[in-house]
This record gives structure tokens, sequence and C-alpha cells, in this order.
């Protein structure tokens, strides 16, 4: 705190950079009045005096210390430039892949998933049309007898969750039983349900399939008027029914008919009290009710509405023998596919497919927010604030206001409107979303807080992970977005720690679990791995080349400056990472070390008129100008001279016109901050704050890194832009 130390901030900035306070840090010797410079290995102490009693504190102790040799020791930095080589088959596997996933990009549809066997039990219990003792779709049937596993049971078999697979094989025993057929399998379905039931009552309950409470006690109910052997009275069973009951009780029944929710999804466990003729007035567009078809396989027959019908056939047609556990899934699977890409750090590949699964979101957005699927009547907080975030980060104009849709009158964040469930992923979503913001978007700032606050407690409970998807570590996914937010993640840090945490096989969980192939997949992955690996050896390659460069321009010669070739080099590798940015980050790393090498010149070692004549042999760019120098200010000048020379030669083929002028022009600017500062230093003068910050702004050199690097990044300029 320098306000507590007489005039210790000017003392301190006269003379200096900014640049320069970045390398060095002072502090307060522990028990004592000595301020604590420190440099390298070290530290000297000196007492502390006042400026008027001690104006050569500054110049005297800290610029005449040696610098620390490095950020990184020499076998760490050693380890960075040993490049690994890919190979050609390498090689042509990315080529491969690339291939591959951008077919998957051409073939989004409606959505890809596997099947329900729940639904499609339901969907197999609607009779023939004819009236006869048949089903209508006998292909259903079939698909259960034939896909029943080998425990007994029905459901996804890549993973046990209780709760799915006791649900799905009531449905399935339910329907064989009232269709007379399957007899073995029902007997087989019996038994698992009657040996596993009781699994459930260990499981979390955040991991219970959507609905569950209205449809399991209702099926229960029916398989006992049929008749079933199942173990009815099992307490967790009673558990569940007086859940049911107590549910049931908390749901106006104006509201049920009021306006789209969630209970859509479920409407064949509340099949005893529902008015069918006020129910239809919330169909959906497609015929479904909230694209389940389950749900909707009850209504239709309930009421033998065509629509539902017609969506029943629709979805069959695509399946073929069965259906998922919801459908469509259009925006859900567009949204996550590009999630992915971006952050496995392989989205640079798929530039024209992200651009048109984006075009189709943003042509179904709605200032209410969206579901999963673009005809879906009720908007949720997942993929409303996915479609936030990448909408924004793309340059669509989207509103966060949509996020108001799902705040409660306590300021709280929720999944679905007027409900108090909420998940891991659903709050994690949101929490990315609302660190792309505007100035003035209190509801974005409300989001952040409400988010962290609610995934920090999630850390801490074991049973928070997840209401709605089974991850292979969506504790690490909560633990980088907490520890790295959007305004602090790198792309190449975030693609490392993505690959360790990306699922290939992961699920998500509606009324059955259910898998997203155009999600999550083995191909993202290995891309991924391949991609990274094949960047990461460019970037070492070059490193290699720019080290060489930093020797054989004599800059290691140089006693009063710094090598920083590998800290400078590490930050364009991190943010402009790609492969075409080549010659970017060799522009940005060199001009960035001739910053340093040139603010400690102009700092600690040469005089005032040696810095004057260098400023103007830059200014006319003039080799004859230095022979007078001393042989550290000519190394430095060559050094800049050859440099940009062939900066600007590059530069010129890319921009179709010359560019020398226009570097040298930056250059010059740079270097009268620079004299100013060794001015002041020499006269002992003290700048007031504004004139100090105002020469500041061009002395640390960001404007001059960026306006020289800026020529290479794919873009053409013309003169006149320069000259602006």
């Amino acid at each position: 705190n320098t306000q507590s130390i007489p005039h210790f901030s000017t003392t301190l900035n006269a003379g200096s950079s900014a640049r320069k306070r970045r390398s060095l840090y002072l502090r307060w010797g522990k028990g004592s009045n000595k301020i604590i410079a420190c440099v390298g290995e070290g530290a000297t102490s000196v007492p502390y005096q006042s400026a008027e009693k001690n104006d050569s504190l500054y110049s005297s102790t800290l610029v005449k210390r040696e610098f620390p040799p490095g950020f990184w020791k020499d076998d760490l930095i050693d380890s960075l430039t040993s490049s690994h080589k890919v190979a050609a088959s390498d090689e042509k596997r990315i080529e491969t892949l690339i291939s591959e996933i951008k077919n998957m990009f051409r073939c989004m549809g409606y959505g890809e998933t596997n099947p329900s066997a729940y639904d499609t039990a339901w969907v197999a219990r609607i009779p023939a049309l004819d009236g006869s003792d048949n089903p209508h779709f006998p292909e259903t049937v079939e698909w259960i007898l034939q896909n029943q596993l080998k425990d007994g049971s029905w459901g996804e078999g890549f993973y046990f969750l209780a709760y799915d697979r006791i649900l799905a094989t009531l449905a399935c025993i339910i329907t064989l039983t009232l269709w007379r057929t399957g007899e073995t399998q029902v007997h087989k379905g019996i038994e698992f349900f009657r040996t596993q039931a009781g699994k459930m009552e260990d499981e979390a309950d955040s991991h219970r399939p959507s609905g569950f409470e209205i449809v399991f006690p209702a099926m229960l109910k029916e398989a006992k008027i049929l008749g079933l052997d199942l173990p009815y009275d099992l307490p967790f069973l009673k558990q569940i029914i007086e859940k049911r009951e107590a549910k049931l009780k908390r749901i106006p029944t104006d509201v049920l008919y009021a306006l789209p929710t969630t209970l859509l999804y479920s409407l064949e466990g509340l099949q005893e009290i529902v008015d069918w003729q006020k129910i239809m007035k919330l169909q959906s567009k497609d015929g479904s009710f909230l694209s389940s078809p389950a749900s909707t396989a009850a209504v239709f027959m309930r009421t033998g509405n065509k629509k539902c019908l017609d969506f029943l056939n629709f979805v069959l047609k695509k399946f073929g023998n069965h259906v998922p556990c919801h459908y469509p899934l259009d925006l859900f699977e567009r949204l996550w596919a590009v999630d992915t890409v971006e952050r496995l750090g392989i989205d640079r590949h798929f530039k024209e497919e992200i651009k048109e699964a984006l075009d189709y979101v943003y042509s179904h957005w709605d200032e209410r927010g969206i579901g999963w699927a673009r005809e879906n009547p009720v908007p949720d907080i997942d993929d409303t604030a996915m479609g936030l975030r990448i909408l924004r980060l793309h340059g669509y104009n989207v509103s966060s206001d949509v996020l108001k849709t799902f705040r409660d009158e306590n300021g709280e964040f929720f999944c679905f409107l007027g409900q108090t469930q909420r998940g891991v992923t659903d709050m994690l979503n949101v929490n990315r979303c609302s660190h792309v913001s505007f100035p003035g978007e209190t509801i974005m700032e409300e989001a952040k807080l409400c988010t962290e606050r609610y995934l920090r407690n999630a850390l801490e409970n074991v049973d928070a992970f997840d209401k709605w998807a089974f991850k292979k570590n969506i504790r690490g996914e909560v633990e980088y977005a907490l520890k790295y937010p959007w305004h602090k993640s790198m792309p190449r840090l975030e693609a490392r720690s993505y690959i360790e945490n990306y699922g290939q096989n992961d699920l998500w969980l509606g009324k059955s679990l259910y898998m997203m192939p155009y999600i999550s997949n083995e191909k993202y992955l290995e891309l991924a791995k391949l991609d990274f690996n094949k960047v990461q050896s460019i970037h070492q390659k070059e490193l290699q080349d720019l080290r060489r460069w930093w020797k054989s321009s004599g800059f290691t010669d140089l006693n009063f400056t710094r090598e920083r070739v590998t800290e400078i080099y590490f930050s364009p590798a991190s943010f402009i990472f790609e492969p075409e940015f080549s010659k970017c980050r060799e522009v940005y790393t060199k001009t960035s070390n001739f910053t340093v090498i040139l603010d400690d010149l102009y700092d600690a070692h040469g005089s005032l008129d040696d810095l004057k004549l260098f400023s103007e042999s830059v200014k006319r760019w003039d080799l004859s100008l230095i022979d007078g120098m001393p042989q550290e200010m000519k190394t430095c000048f060559k050094g800049l001279y050859n440099t940009f020379n062939e900066i600007a030669e590059e530069g010129c083929k890319r921009q179709g016109h010359d560019v020398l002028g226009y570097i040298r022009n930056v250059w010059e600017i740079q270097l009268a901050a620079y004299t100013k500062e060794a001015e002041w230093s020499e006269a002992k003068y003290v700048p007031s704050f504004n004139e100090y910050i105002e020469n500041a702004s061009v002395s640390i050199a960001l404007g001059t890194v960026v306006l020289i690097s800026v020529l290479f990044v794919g873009s053409s300029y013309r003169s006149n832009t320069f000259k602006n």
C-alpha cells in the first residue's frame, strides 16, 4: 500500500516504465521498516527514507541489480523445445477424422439418440386401429421381445442405474402381459424386479428419471390389477407412492391446463386426473406432448387424436422398430456438439459446419428461452444458457433478459419455469454463460453469484452429481470452470483439461438413460488428442527457432537485459495457437522481446545522449548512425534493423503493399515514450499522475506488440488504415 509511504510511488515511478514494474516486486521486510527489493535469488534490504533524503533510492538500489535468469529453469525450457514428431499415419488419421466429423454435422437433423425401452413399451400398447386384438405397431412389441438384457431387465445396458432399469422393466412386462405374449420374458422381468427393486433405495434422489414419482406408482398400480407378482409391500415402494400423492396435491388443476409445463412429459402417469379435451390445447405443433413418445402414446389411446398418431409414425419412420425417450432433440444436439468441439480445441476445422448449426439454432431462438427441440413449448435454462453463450461468442444478437424466465421471486435460478429442480450441469452452463456479459447486465451478475454459490456447495455434496447427466468427470468440469472462468481461461489449457474430462460415453437422463452420439463419441476425443499433439509440436519447433534467433542476434551478450523468449512465446501460443498463425506468434514474440531489451536499455544502461542518438537512428532507419555507439547498443540496433526488415518484407507479401514505414513509425512512437522516461530520470523529475499515465500508456508497449502482430492475423488492410 504505497499510500502510507510518503513519496514512495513517485520515487519508484520516476524513470521507470510499467513493464519494468512487472518484472520487479517490492514488499516490506517483516518486522522492520525496510523495503525489500526482491531480485534474482536474493533480496537487498535498504532502510526506508523519504524521497527528499534519498532521491537515488530507485537508481542506486533497484536499477543496477542483476535481473533474474528467468521464470523457468533451463531444463524445463529445454523440455519444452523437444518437439514431438507427428507421424504421417497421424496426419492421415487427422484428415479422416475431420472428414467423418464434418459428415456428422451435415447429417444433423432432428437428433440422433438411442432406444428407450420405457417409451417403446408405451407405444407398443397402442391397439390396432381396425379393432382387431393386435398391436398397431407390432414391430415395437417384437423389439421388446428381442432386447431384454441377460439379467432379465430392459434399459440402458452400458450403465446400470436401478431407477432406469426398474422403470423400463415394469413398462415392458406390463405391455407384454397386455398382449399375452413373451411369457418367458415376463417371468425373467418379474424376477429381476423382485431382486433388484430394493437397490433404488441406495441411489441418490437426483438420479431418478424425469417424472419418476408420477409414472412409476401409476404403473405399479396397473401391474397389481394385472396380477403381476411384484413386491408391492416394499417400504421404499410405498414411500414413492406417498410422494406421488403429495406431489399431485400440490398441483392446482387449473395450472395443468393453463400453460405448457413439464407435466406434459408424463401424462401417461396422470391418466386418472387428466381432462383429455382440455389437455389437447397444449399439444405441440408436431403433434407430440413435450416431445415424449410415451406421453403422446397415452394421449392417443385416450383421444384417438390424429396428430398424436402422425407424430408417432414420424418417430418410428426415423428409428424403425423403437422410439427414444424424447424426440426431436435438434437444438440440444447442435449446441452441445458445437460446445464440445470448441472445448476440445478442434473447432477451427469445422467453421462452416458450426455456422450452419448456429444459424439453425438462432432461427428458432425465442426471447422466453428455448428447449431441447425447436417446437418444444417448455423452455429450459440448460439449453437457453448454452445457446445464449455460444450465440453471443459467435456474434449473434441475443439478449441476456432471456434468463429472467428462469428466476424466481427469491432471485434463484431453476431449470424449468415454476419448478424448484436444478442440476449441476444446467447450473454449470448458466455460470459459463454469465461470464459472457456486457456492462450493465445485472441479470448476468446475479446468475454468476447464484450459480457459483450452488456449484461450490455441490462440490461438497457427493449426491449432487447430477440430475440430468452422467458424465465422466462433471466434478472436474465444475472445478475448472470455477477456477478458470472465461476471462481467465486460455484455449490450449481448456482443451488440455477437457481432453481429460470429456466422456465419449456420457449419458443423459430423461425418463430413461440416453446417449447422444453426435455429442459424445470416440472420434471427437481421438481427433482432439492427435490435433493437440500436432499443434504442440508446431509450437515446440517455433520456440526452437526463436531461441536460435535470440542467440544468433547476439542478445545473449547483453548483460543489462533479460532473456524472456520462452515466457513471452507462451502468451501467443496460448491464445492464437492455430498453425496458420505461426508467423503472427513469431512476430509477437520477437516484438515483445525487443520491448523488453529496449525498455531495459533506456531505463538502466544507456546515457541520455546515446539514447537520443539511438532513437534518431531508428527514426532514420540508418545503420551508419550507430558507428560511435557502445557495442551493446550496436547489437540492439542491428538486431532491430535486421529483424524488422525481414518482418516488413513478409508483411508486404501478405498485405500487398509496403509496411516498413508503418513499422518504423510504431517503433518511433515507442522509443519516444522510453526517451521521455529517461529524461525524467536524468533530471530527477517527478511527473504528475496524469502526465505519467499518459506516457505509460505508450511505454507499456502493448500497442507496439499488437500493431505489428496484427499484420499477420490473416486479414488484409489498406495502406491508409495504417496511417490512421
